[in-house]
Protein backbone atom coordinates (compact mmCIF):
# COMPACT_ATOMS: atom_id res chain seq x y z
CA UNK A 1 0.00 0.00 0.00
CA UNK A 2 2.77 2.40 1.21
CA UNK A 3 4.84 1.39 -1.99
CA UNK A 4 1.08 2.16 -4.27
CA UNK A 5 1.07 5.81 -2.22
CA UNK A 6 5.01 6.53 -2.90
CA UNK A 7 4.33 5.44 -6.56
CA UNK A 8 0.92 8.01 -6.80
CA UNK A 9 3.27 10.63 -5.43
CA UNK A 10 5.74 10.28 -7.54
CA UNK A 11 3.34 10.59 -10.62
CA UNK A 12 1.73 13.79 -9.46
CA UNK A 13 4.81 15.42 -8.83
CA UNK A 14 5.80 14.59 -12.33
CA UNK A 15 2.71 16.00 -13.64
CA UNK A 16 2.89 19.07 -11.65
CA UNK A 17 6.50 19.36 -12.33
CA UNK A 18 5.92 19.16 -16.36
CA UNK A 19 2.83 21.41 -15.93
CA UNK A 20 5.14 24.32 -14.37
CA UNK A 21 8.14 23.71 -16.96
CA UNK A 22 5.08 23.79 -19.94
CA UNK A 23 4.11 27.25 -18.34
CA UNK A 24 7.44 28.73 -17.82
CA UNK A 25 8.21 27.82 -21.53
CA UNK A 26 5.50 29.97 -22.49
CA UNK A 27 5.76 32.72 -20.25
CA UNK A 28 9.29 33.07 -21.68
CA UNK A 29 7.88 33.39 -25.09
CA UNK A 30 8.43 37.70 -25.60
CA UNK A 31 4.80 39.17 -24.66
CA UNK A 32 3.38 41.42 -27.68
CA UNK A 33 1.12 44.64 -26.36
CA UNK A 34 -2.55 44.60 -28.48
CA UNK A 35 -5.09 46.56 -27.25
CA UNK A 36 -8.27 44.90 -28.63
CA UNK A 37 -11.90 45.68 -28.03
CA UNK A 38 -13.65 42.76 -28.02
CA UNK A 39 -17.61 43.18 -28.33
CA UNK A 40 -19.85 40.25 -27.06
CA UNK A 41 -23.33 40.91 -26.80
CA UNK A 42 -24.69 37.21 -26.65
CA UNK A 43 -23.70 35.84 -23.27
CA UNK A 44 -26.30 33.92 -21.77
CA UNK A 45 -23.81 32.02 -19.30
CA UNK A 46 -21.12 32.73 -16.83
CA UNK A 47 -18.84 30.94 -19.29
CA UNK A 48 -18.92 33.38 -22.29
CA UNK A 49 -18.45 31.01 -24.89
CA UNK A 50 -19.02 33.47 -28.06
CA UNK A 51 -15.46 34.75 -27.21
CA UNK A 52 -14.13 32.50 -25.14
CA UNK A 53 -11.46 30.66 -27.68
CA UNK A 54 -10.85 34.12 -28.86
CA UNK A 55 -9.20 34.80 -25.78
CA UNK A 56 -7.36 31.60 -25.77
CA UNK A 57 -5.86 32.24 -28.49
CA UNK A 58 -4.46 36.04 -27.51
CA UNK A 59 -3.07 34.46 -24.06
CA UNK A 60 -1.74 31.11 -26.11
CA UNK A 61 0.04 33.87 -28.53
CA UNK A 62 1.22 36.17 -25.70
CA UNK A 63 -0.73 39.13 -26.81
CA UNK A 64 -1.34 41.16 -23.69
CA UNK A 65 -3.72 44.52 -22.67
CA UNK A 66 -1.96 47.78 -22.55
CA UNK A 67 -1.39 46.68 -18.67
CA UNK A 68 0.73 43.95 -19.70
CA UNK A 69 -1.66 41.29 -18.32
CA UNK A 70 -2.84 38.23 -20.30
CA UNK A 71 -6.55 39.03 -21.31
CA UNK A 72 -9.65 37.86 -19.32
CA UNK A 73 -12.09 36.10 -21.33
CA UNK A 74 -14.82 36.99 -18.42
CA UNK A 75 -13.97 40.93 -17.69
CA UNK A 76 -11.98 42.34 -20.88
CA UNK A 77 -14.88 42.77 -22.98
CA UNK A 78 -17.82 45.22 -24.13
CA UNK A 79 -21.11 43.88 -24.01
CA UNK A 80 -23.58 42.21 -21.81
CA UNK A 81 -22.26 40.68 -18.20
CA UNK A 82 -24.32 38.04 -16.41
CA UNK A 83 -24.15 38.64 -12.67
CA UNK A 84 -26.39 36.35 -11.03
CA UNK A 85 -28.00 33.60 -13.27
CA UNK A 86 -30.15 32.89 -10.04
CA UNK A 87 -31.55 36.53 -9.38
CA UNK A 88 -31.27 37.50 -13.37
CA UNK A 89 -28.62 40.43 -12.83
CA UNK A 90 -27.08 41.65 -15.25
CA UNK A 91 -24.54 44.24 -16.08
CA UNK A 92 -24.02 45.81 -19.91
CA UNK A 93 -21.11 47.94 -20.99
CA UNK A 94 -21.11 49.67 -24.16
CA UNK A 95 -19.45 53.09 -25.03
CA UNK A 96 -21.30 56.58 -25.93
CA UNK A 97 -21.26 58.60 -29.12
CA UNK A 98 -19.19 61.04 -27.64
CA UNK A 99 -16.47 58.52 -26.59
CA UNK A 100 -16.11 57.22 -30.10
CA UNK A 101 -13.25 58.95 -31.46
CA UNK A 102 -11.68 58.22 -27.99
CA UNK A 103 -11.83 54.91 -28.30
CA UNK A 104 -10.77 54.20 -31.59
CA UNK A 105 -7.59 56.24 -30.79
CA UNK A 106 -6.75 54.01 -28.06
CA UNK A 107 -7.83 50.40 -28.72
CA UNK A 108 -5.80 48.80 -31.73
CA UNK A 109 -8.05 46.49 -33.30
CA UNK A 110 -11.61 45.47 -32.18
CA UNK A 111 -13.17 42.13 -33.11
CA UNK A 112 -17.02 42.04 -32.56
CA UNK A 113 -17.61 38.42 -31.48
CA UNK A 114 -21.41 38.51 -31.62
CA UNK A 115 -23.78 41.23 -31.71
CA UNK A 116 -27.28 39.38 -31.86
CA UNK A 117 -27.71 39.92 -28.04
CA UNK A 118 -30.30 38.10 -25.29
CA UNK A 119 -33.97 37.40 -25.13
CA UNK A 120 -36.06 37.55 -22.48
CA UNK A 121 -37.34 33.87 -23.26
CA UNK A 122 -32.80 33.06 -22.84
CA UNK A 123 -32.45 35.10 -19.67
CA UNK A 124 -35.92 35.02 -17.34
CA UNK A 125 -35.78 30.78 -17.59
CA UNK A 126 -39.37 30.48 -16.60
CA UNK A 127 -40.90 32.29 -19.36
CA UNK A 128 -42.02 30.13 -22.29
CA UNK A 129 -39.30 29.99 -24.99
CA UNK A 130 -41.13 31.89 -28.02
CA UNK A 131 -39.07 32.96 -31.37
CA UNK A 132 -40.84 36.36 -30.74
CA UNK A 133 -40.05 37.55 -27.02
CA UNK A 134 -38.65 40.56 -26.27
CA UNK A 135 -35.01 42.04 -26.49
CA UNK A 136 -33.33 42.15 -23.15
CA UNK A 137 -30.08 43.85 -25.09
CA UNK A 138 -28.50 43.20 -28.22
CA UNK A 139 -28.23 44.04 -32.09
CA UNK A 140 -25.61 46.01 -33.88
CA UNK A 141 -26.13 50.14 -32.84
CA UNK A 142 -24.97 53.14 -33.71
CA UNK A 143 -22.23 53.41 -31.84
CA UNK A 144 -20.49 50.22 -32.33
CA UNK A 145 -20.76 50.74 -36.23
CA UNK A 146 -19.32 54.08 -35.60
CA UNK A 147 -16.47 52.39 -33.54
CA UNK A 148 -15.79 50.35 -36.52
CA UNK A 149 -16.19 53.07 -38.97
CA UNK A 150 -13.42 55.68 -37.59
CA UNK A 151 -10.77 52.89 -36.59
CA UNK A 152 -11.00 51.69 -39.87
CA UNK A 153 -10.14 55.21 -41.27
CA UNK A 154 -7.30 55.26 -38.65
CA UNK A 155 -5.77 51.96 -40.20
CA UNK A 156 -6.63 49.99 -37.47
CA UNK A 157 -7.83 45.82 -37.64
CA UNK A 158 -10.98 45.30 -37.49
CA UNK A 159 -13.03 41.79 -37.02
CA UNK A 160 -16.76 41.46 -37.73
CA UNK A 161 -18.43 38.06 -37.19
CA UNK A 162 -21.79 35.81 -38.06
CA UNK A 163 -25.05 37.63 -36.90
CA UNK A 164 -24.21 41.14 -36.96
CA UNK A 165 -26.73 41.92 -39.33
CA UNK A 166 -29.51 40.12 -38.75
CA UNK A 167 -32.52 41.34 -36.30
CA UNK A 168 -32.38 42.98 -33.94
CA UNK A 169 -30.27 45.34 -35.81
CA UNK A 170 -32.23 47.71 -37.69
CA UNK A 171 -31.61 47.90 -41.64
CA UNK A 172 -29.79 51.60 -41.81
CA UNK A 173 -27.13 49.62 -39.72
CA UNK A 174 -26.88 46.91 -41.61
CA UNK A 175 -26.74 48.44 -44.95
CA UNK A 176 -23.48 51.11 -43.93
CA UNK A 177 -21.73 47.65 -42.12
CA UNK A 178 -21.84 46.13 -45.16
CA UNK A 179 -20.91 48.73 -46.98
CA UNK A 180 -17.82 49.17 -44.20
CA UNK A 181 -16.96 45.62 -44.80
CA UNK A 182 -17.78 45.19 -49.04
CA UNK A 183 -20.17 42.32 -48.46
CA UNK A 184 -23.68 42.07 -48.48
CA UNK A 185 -25.92 39.63 -46.59
CA UNK A 186 -28.56 37.85 -48.53
CA UNK A 187 -30.71 37.86 -45.79
CA UNK A 188 -30.34 34.08 -44.86
CA UNK A 189 -28.25 31.93 -42.34
CA UNK A 190 -28.24 28.42 -41.62
CA UNK A 191 -26.59 25.29 -39.23
CA UNK A 192 -26.26 21.78 -39.83
CA UNK A 193 -28.32 19.74 -37.91
CA UNK A 194 -27.21 16.18 -37.04
CA UNK A 195 -30.72 14.83 -35.78
CA UNK A 196 -33.56 16.36 -37.11
CA UNK A 197 -35.84 14.53 -34.95
CA UNK A 198 -34.26 15.39 -31.71
CA UNK A 199 -35.98 18.95 -30.95
CA UNK A 200 -35.20 20.79 -28.10
CA UNK A 201 -32.49 18.69 -26.92
CA UNK A 202 -29.52 20.68 -28.13
CA UNK A 203 -28.82 18.52 -31.04
CA UNK A 204 -31.63 19.36 -33.32
CA UNK A 205 -33.80 22.22 -34.06
CA UNK A 206 -35.84 24.37 -31.49
CA UNK A 207 -39.08 23.96 -31.17
CA UNK A 208 -39.85 26.99 -32.48
CA UNK A 209 -38.22 26.18 -35.88
CA UNK A 210 -40.62 23.12 -36.25
CA UNK A 211 -43.89 25.11 -35.37
CA UNK A 212 -43.12 27.90 -38.15
CA UNK A 213 -41.83 25.14 -40.82
CA UNK A 214 -45.14 23.49 -40.61
CA UNK A 215 -47.02 26.47 -40.16
CA UNK A 216 -44.97 27.60 -43.44
CA UNK A 217 -45.32 24.70 -45.48
CA UNK A 218 -48.59 22.76 -44.62
CA UNK A 219 -46.70 19.72 -43.91
CA UNK A 220 -45.09 18.02 -40.96
CA UNK A 221 -41.21 18.78 -40.24
CA UNK A 222 -38.70 16.17 -41.51
CA UNK A 223 -37.96 13.88 -38.39
CA UNK A 224 -35.39 11.89 -39.52
CA UNK A 225 -32.04 11.81 -40.18
CA UNK A 226 -29.38 15.06 -40.81
CA UNK A 227 -29.56 18.51 -42.60
CA UNK A 228 -29.46 21.95 -43.08
CA UNK A 229 -32.05 24.41 -41.20
CA UNK A 230 -31.69 27.80 -43.62
CA UNK A 231 -33.71 30.69 -41.99
CA UNK A 232 -34.45 34.23 -43.32
CA UNK A 233 -34.06 37.74 -42.15
CA UNK A 234 -37.97 38.06 -43.19
CA UNK A 235 -38.52 34.37 -41.14
CA UNK A 236 -38.35 31.99 -43.97
CA UNK A 237 -37.44 28.78 -43.29
CA UNK A 238 -36.62 25.60 -45.12
CA UNK A 239 -34.69 22.22 -44.44
CA UNK A 240 -32.22 21.09 -46.92
CA UNK A 241 -32.09 17.11 -46.29
CA UNK A 242 -29.32 14.45 -46.54
CA UNK A 243 -30.57 12.40 -49.55
CA UNK A 244 -33.22 14.22 -51.55
CA UNK A 245 -31.07 17.75 -51.16
CA UNK A 246 -27.55 16.90 -49.85
CA UNK A 247 -25.15 14.38 -50.67
CA UNK A 248 -23.60 15.29 -47.25
CA UNK A 249 -25.26 17.56 -44.61
CA UNK A 250 -21.78 18.54 -43.29
CA UNK A 251 -20.56 22.47 -44.33
CA UNK A 252 -17.44 22.56 -45.83
CA UNK A 253 -14.96 25.15 -45.51
CA UNK A 254 -12.63 25.98 -47.97
CA UNK A 255 -9.39 27.99 -48.21
CA UNK A 256 -9.14 29.86 -51.38
CA UNK A 257 -5.65 30.65 -53.43
CA UNK A 258 -5.40 34.37 -52.07
CA UNK A 259 -5.40 33.10 -48.23
CA UNK A 260 -2.29 33.96 -46.91
CA UNK A 261 -0.52 30.50 -46.57
CA UNK A 262 0.22 28.27 -43.48
CA UNK A 263 2.29 25.12 -44.03
CA UNK A 264 0.79 21.70 -42.66
CA UNK A 265 -2.94 22.47 -42.88
CA UNK A 266 -5.61 21.02 -44.50
CA UNK A 267 -7.48 22.70 -47.67
CA UNK A 268 -10.50 21.52 -46.10
CA UNK A 269 -12.33 21.90 -42.82
CA UNK A 270 -15.65 20.61 -41.56
CA UNK A 271 -17.58 23.62 -39.93
CA UNK A 272 -20.84 23.04 -37.57
CA UNK A 273 -22.00 26.57 -36.56
CA UNK A 274 -24.43 28.68 -37.85
CA UNK A 275 -23.13 31.05 -40.75
CA UNK A 276 -24.24 33.49 -42.73
CA UNK A 277 -24.80 33.60 -46.89
CA UNK A 278 -23.59 36.79 -48.29
CA UNK A 279 -21.57 37.93 -50.97
CA UNK A 280 -18.37 39.61 -51.57
CA UNK A 281 -18.08 43.66 -53.02
CA UNK A 282 -15.91 44.98 -55.65
CA UNK A 283 -12.62 44.93 -54.77
CA UNK A 284 -12.81 42.62 -51.96
CA UNK A 285 -10.83 39.36 -51.41
CA UNK A 286 -12.46 36.26 -50.50
CA UNK A 287 -10.23 34.01 -48.66
CA UNK A 288 -12.16 30.99 -48.15
CA UNK A 289 -15.96 29.87 -48.59
CA UNK A 290 -18.55 27.37 -47.58
CA UNK A 291 -20.07 24.60 -49.68
CA UNK A 292 -23.15 22.44 -49.57
CA UNK A 293 -22.89 19.56 -51.26
CA UNK A 294 -26.61 19.91 -53.12
CA UNK A 295 -28.15 16.79 -55.25
CA UNK A 296 -29.91 18.73 -58.36
CA UNK A 297 -33.13 18.60 -56.24
CA UNK A 298 -31.50 21.00 -52.98
CA UNK A 299 -29.67 23.31 -55.76
CA UNK A 300 -32.96 24.13 -57.39
CA UNK A 301 -34.26 24.45 -53.81
CA UNK A 302 -31.20 27.14 -53.31
CA UNK A 303 -31.98 28.82 -56.28
CA UNK A 304 -35.55 29.32 -55.52
CA UNK A 305 -34.42 31.29 -52.59
CA UNK A 306 -31.40 33.16 -55.05
CA UNK A 307 -29.07 31.23 -53.21
CA UNK A 308 -25.97 29.07 -54.44
CA UNK A 309 -24.41 26.31 -52.96
CA UNK A 310 -20.99 27.91 -52.17
CA UNK A 311 -20.84 31.30 -50.69
CA UNK A 312 -18.05 33.48 -49.21
CA UNK A 313 -16.39 32.24 -45.52
CA UNK A 314 -13.70 34.74 -44.84
CA UNK A 315 -13.37 38.24 -46.75
CA UNK A 316 -10.99 40.48 -46.86
CA UNK A 317 -12.91 44.27 -47.46
CA UNK A 318 -10.25 45.89 -49.09
CA UNK A 319 -6.77 45.09 -50.17
CA UNK A 320 -5.22 48.14 -48.52
CA UNK A 321 -7.18 47.71 -45.07
CA UNK A 322 -6.95 45.48 -42.37
CA UNK A 323 -10.62 44.32 -42.57
CA UNK A 324 -11.96 41.09 -42.21
CA UNK A 325 -15.68 39.59 -41.73
CA UNK A 326 -15.84 35.80 -40.84
CA UNK A 327 -19.76 34.69 -42.39
CA UNK A 328 -19.98 31.87 -39.47
CA UNK A 329 -19.91 31.83 -35.42
CA UNK A 330 -15.56 30.99 -35.52
CA UNK A 331 -15.46 32.24 -32.14
CA UNK A 332 -17.45 29.92 -30.53
CA UNK A 333 -15.01 27.07 -29.98
CA UNK A 334 -14.56 24.59 -26.61
CA UNK A 335 -11.89 24.94 -24.99
CA UNK A 336 -9.74 25.45 -21.38
CA UNK A 337 -8.28 28.71 -20.78
CA UNK A 338 -6.20 27.15 -18.24
CA UNK A 339 -4.17 25.37 -21.43
CA UNK A 340 -3.71 28.75 -23.48
CA UNK A 341 -0.99 29.34 -20.86
CA UNK A 342 0.91 26.19 -21.62
CA UNK A 343 3.88 25.59 -24.24
CA UNK A 344 2.25 22.80 -26.04
CA UNK A 345 -1.41 24.07 -25.24
CA UNK A 346 -2.75 23.36 -28.41
CA UNK A 347 -2.33 19.87 -28.69
CA UNK A 348 -3.44 19.34 -24.51
CA UNK A 349 -6.46 21.77 -25.52
CA UNK A 350 -7.02 19.38 -27.97
CA UNK A 351 -7.52 15.71 -26.09
CA UNK A 352 -9.66 17.78 -23.27
CA UNK A 353 -11.83 18.52 -26.44
CA UNK A 354 -11.71 14.92 -28.84
CA UNK A 355 -15.46 14.64 -28.64
CA UNK A 356 -15.95 18.34 -29.83
CA UNK A 357 -17.12 18.56 -33.20
CA UNK A 358 -15.25 21.78 -33.57
CA UNK A 359 -12.15 20.14 -32.52
CA UNK A 360 -10.51 20.16 -35.73
CA UNK A 361 -12.11 23.92 -37.34
CA UNK A 362 -10.44 25.34 -33.96
CA UNK A 363 -6.89 23.94 -34.60
CA UNK A 364 -7.01 23.83 -38.31
CA UNK A 365 -8.18 26.78 -39.49
CA UNK A 366 -8.99 28.94 -36.92
CA UNK A 367 -6.35 29.18 -34.70
CA UNK A 368 -3.72 29.75 -37.88
CA UNK A 369 -6.13 32.36 -39.14
CA UNK A 370 -6.45 34.47 -36.15
CA UNK A 371 -2.69 34.01 -35.86
CA UNK A 372 -1.92 34.94 -39.14
CA UNK A 373 -4.00 38.00 -39.54
CA UNK A 374 -2.62 39.33 -35.71
CA UNK A 375 0.82 38.40 -37.73
CA UNK A 376 0.30 40.74 -40.70
CA UNK A 377 -1.07 43.25 -38.58
CA UNK A 378 1.40 43.61 -35.85
CA UNK A 379 4.31 43.66 -38.21
CA UNK A 380 2.80 45.88 -40.33
CA UNK A 381 2.29 48.23 -37.20
CA UNK A 382 5.84 47.62 -36.30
Amino acid sequence: MKKIATYLGIAIACIIGIVIALHLAWYLQKSKPLNIYILDKTVTQTDRIEHKSLVWLLNHFRIVGPDGKSYNHKSDYWGFFPIDLNQQLFDIKSIRLNEVDAYAAVYDAAYYADCYGVYSYEWYKTETKAPNSSKVYGGLNQNDYFLLKRMKELNKLIIGEYNMFSSPTNALIRTKTEELFNVSWTGWAGKYCPNLGAINNGKGPAEWMVKLYEKQHQKPWPSKGSGIILISNDGLIDVLEEGSDLLTPIVKLITEPTMPQWQNNPKETEFYGWFDIIMAGIGSEVHATFKLETTPAGEEKLKSFGLKNQFPAVVKGYSDKFCYYFAGDFAENSVSIATSKLKGGKTLNSILHLNSPRNAFFNNFYLPLISNILNNYTSREQ
